[in-house]
């Protein structure tokens, strides 16, 4: 499973926002005791294609009309209450 990235809110003016205003211009190595960073900002729309989301969009338009939206709801509820989490080892 994935580990979750912690998110950290950067106040303005603080000295990580003018790192980050370093890094949009370029990918910055911080080191601290000998070991590295690599910071660069991340293009989340870098590969994006807009004619395959609509051709994507067009492909499957229609293909939950058959689903019992009452029924899938109830799940969906069902499972918020039983909750995602794995069983503790014994």
């Amino acid at each position: 499973m994935a580990r979750e990235i912690k998110r950290v809110k950067v106040l303005p003016g603080s000295d990580l926002d003018r790192l980050l205003e370093e890094a949009a211009r370029g990918p910055l190595l911080l080191e601290r005791d000998g070991e590295r960073y690599r910071v660069e900002r991340e293009d989340i729309w870098a590969d994006y294609d807009a004619e395959k989301v609509r051709e994507s969009v067009a492909k499957y338009a229609g293909s939950w009309k058959d689903v019992d939206l009452e029924a899938f709801k109830a799940f969906i509820y069902r499972a918020r209450e039983e909750g995602t989490k794995l069983p503790t080892k014994p």
